[in-house]
């Protein structure tokens, strides 16, 4: 997804809380917004938001200014979860920890559209593995620690107590600020793990957070459910929020179905349809179109065989897949692959 079409930008105040983190750590604020077209005092309206390209210059600016100081790490501490607007007072408000992350989730793209998140529980822990959605370049690791300690920093104020038991892992080499952070951190961070997530054990699903408020809750899920509805309302059509959600799905799993996509996109499986239909397209089109792409390049690689190939795109046996793959183009997988060889 192009930094150009994430139209719905971020939060400006959280480009407002990095200048004063910038201010805090010495240096001039007014350097990581200077040009950019903000000020201060728009920045700090309530429905201020900032793109994306605005928000990872600023941050790239403040990376630079900041150097080896940890200024994820300090950003992260600094974050309140009130701060995330009607978002976090639905954290706040939920009945358990549990449904907090369920909506962290759901809701996401209000606060950070350039993340793409995937909630795992197994049998002992919660995992929420993070992925960009965009190139986030030289910011990218200040972005991650402030996102994932930060989210373990909420976990903490949801609570009014210490996080127990909860765990960061992180692709990267361990800092030389690392150490000097190291005894205040919310959870402790694993390095060179190979992915950005964070970890929560599951007996924290029916933990209740101290401000729990069914009522509470109630309006803060609506007010969230409309604003996201009005950004949705901004897109060119529902094709392209669906065909993106399809380009942006798992690739190791299998694609959405109707009433999952609706799902995504905040409409009930039958407006779904009818709105597709209104644009000339089905959703099965639409479905079958994405697979056949990804069936393709991934059967381009000679590194795979077959059955590697139907394991990455969630097939449960070869048979399957060999059939699907019949259906979306006419050959069974090997053939279609020796042709495309044989053509080079």
């Amino acid at each position: 997804m192009p930094v150009q079409e994430a139209f719905q930008g971020v939060p400006g105040i959280y480009l407002l809380l990095l200048c004063d983190v910038v201010r805090r750590l010495g240096h001039d604020e007014q350097q990581v917004i200077e040009g950019l077209g903000v000020t201060r005092a728009g920045l700090l309206q309530p429905d201020s938001r900032i793109s994306l390209l605005t928000g990872f210059q600023a941050a790239q600016r403040a990376v630079a200014l900041a150097g080896d100081q940890g200024l994820g790490l300090i950003y992260a501490r600094a974050m309140n979860v009130t701060m995330h607007g009607s978002l976090g007072m639905l954290a706040l408000a939920s009945p358990n920890i549990g449904e907090a992350l369920q909506a962290a989730m759901r809701f996401m793209a209000l606060r950070v559209p350039f993340l793409r998140a995937e909630l795992l529980r197994g049998s002992t822990q919660w995992r929420i593995v993070f992925s960009p959605r965009v190139a986030l370049g030289e910011p990218e690791v200040f972005v991650m620690e402030a996102v994932l300690v930060g989210l373990a920093y909420v976990a903490e104020q949801l609570l009014g107590q210490p996080l127990q038991g909860g765990r960061i892992h992180m692709p990267g080499r361990q800092p030389a600020y690392w150490a000097q952070f190291r005894a205040s951190l919310p959870a402790p961070i694993r390095y060179e793990s190979g992915e950005w997530a964070l970890l929560l054990p599951v007996s924290l699903s029916e933990a209740r957070p101290r401000l729990a408020d069914p009522v509470a809750a109630g309006f803060a899920r609506e007010q969230c459910e409309q604003e996201y509805r009005q950004l949705v309302a901004l897109r060119s059509s529902v094709r392209q929020q669906v065909e993106e959600h399809l380009r942006m799905s798992d690739a190791a799993q299998a694609l959405p179905t109707l009433e999952e996509m609706a799902l995504r996109v905040h409409l009930s499986p039958r407006t779904l349809k009818r709105r597709l239909q209104e644009q000339g397209v089905s959703y099965r089109l639409l479905l079958d179109a994405e697979l056949r792409q990804r069936c393709c390049r991934l059967l381009e690689s000679r590194h795979l065989s077959i059955s590697e190939v139907a394991w990455q795109l969630g097939f449960a046996d070869v048979s399957n897949f060999t059939r699907t793959f019949r259906r979306l183009t006419g050959y069974p997988p090997r053939a279609w692959r020796a042709e495309q060889q044989a053509a080079i």
